[in-house]
């Protein structure tokens, strides 16, 4: 068993977690905070409510994580 892919394993089943739960609060916290800072740098925004993105990145986490742990158990 690989130590490190299983850490990372859980690293990824964690953040996929958190965006799921959280994405409300994740989207708040983007609008609020990043997106003002973004235009103070120059870039332009498209403020919207991504609160399906999050959800959908959260299920990519957790396969990512899946697949960290497959391979961390295989000799």
């Amino acid at each position: 068993m690989d130590i490190l892919y299983f850490i990372r394993s859980i690293i990824f089943l964690v953040g996929g977690l958190v965006t799921i739960i959280f994405r409300k609060e994740l989207n708040n916290f983007k609008n609020h905070y990043i997106v003002p800072l973004l235009i103070r740098f120059g870039f332009k925004s498209k403020v919207k409510n991504e609160i399906k993105t999050y959800y959908q990145l959260g299920i990519v986490f957790i396969i990512i994580s899946v697949i960290l742990f497959i391979v961390s158990i295989t000799p």
